[in-house]
């Protein structure tokens, strides 16, 4: 079976449960809050006629946000099933669904404004990374706008033990589909594919969920303080901002 139909079986499944399991429990509402915040932050510094494309949109976890900051935002998955239920979000009526493959976007050269795919890298081993980065320069205009996600291997391995645990309780096997990155490795590698005024900032935090427990708003401030060092090294996620070079 090939990696795509892989996907396409394993999140067909999975969108029915998909919102609930990650965005519902409370530690993924607060995960949720801190995502938004952080790319709002980001979003704001971008017209709102901006040509938008959302890549890997899901079933609308950021799509939603989006569609709050452009007058018209693309949206592509590959699974049919994760994109319904998407569309059946509230506040997306300005939002375009296209079933598309990440790695042949279906856009010319020099197309899109505004490039944004969160909680998608992770899925890939860094030659594939590499290749996305390749084909998100291609799309998008010079000086155009990248924003991107990854999972951060340092909690990764600070949190070895209950990440087993978790992985054999909910996917029934010693790891999900997840690959790890290093910040700065990862700028390097954007960088080298054409990208620049590149910056790296932290969110979230498994441990943030303790804290969550006593107080929400705790743990909502110190959420926000993992966006920048020294936090920002056991983050959840580093979420990864720059602009395509104008010469390139």
């Amino acid at each position: 079976m090939s990696e795509d139909k892989k996907f396409q079986e394993f999140y067909s499944k999975e969108a029915e449960v998909y919102e609930q399991r990650r965005y519902e429990t409370p530690y993924g509402l607060l995960f949720r809050r801190l995502h938004h915040a952080l790319l709002s932050k980001e979003l704001a510094k971008v017209p709102v006629s901006a040509k938008c494309l959302e890549v890997a949109c899901g079933t609308g976890h950021t799509t939603r946000l989006l569609a709050q900051y452009f007058d018209t935002v693309t949206a592509c998955d590959l699974t049919p099933a994760m994109m319904s239920k998407n569309q059946k979000s509230e506040n997306v009526s300005n939002v375009e669904y296209l079933q598309a493959n990440a790695f042949e976007l279906p856009f010319p050269d020099n197309s899109v404004e505004v490039l944004v795919s969160t909680r998608f890298l992770h899925l890939f081993p860094w030659h594939d990374q590499a290749r996305l980065f390749e084909e998100f320069h291609r799309v998008l205009v010079p000086g155009g706008r990248l924003l991107i996600d990854f999972d951060n291997i340092v909690p990764r391995w600070l949190y070895v033990l209950p990440h087993f645990i978790y992985n054999l309780l909910r996917y029934k096997r010693a790891a999900p589909f997840s690959i790890y990155n290093f910040s700065g490795a990862t700028m390097k590698a954007i960088a080298n594919t054409g990208f620049e005024n590149l910056n790296s900032q932290g969110v979230g935090g498994w441990h943030l969920a303790f804290i969550n427990k006593i107080s929400t708003a705790l743990s909502y401030r110190l959420g926000l303080k993992h966006r920048n060092l020294p936090l920002r090294l056991i983050a959840e996620q580093f979420l990864i901002s720059g602009t395509k070079k104008i010469s390139s």
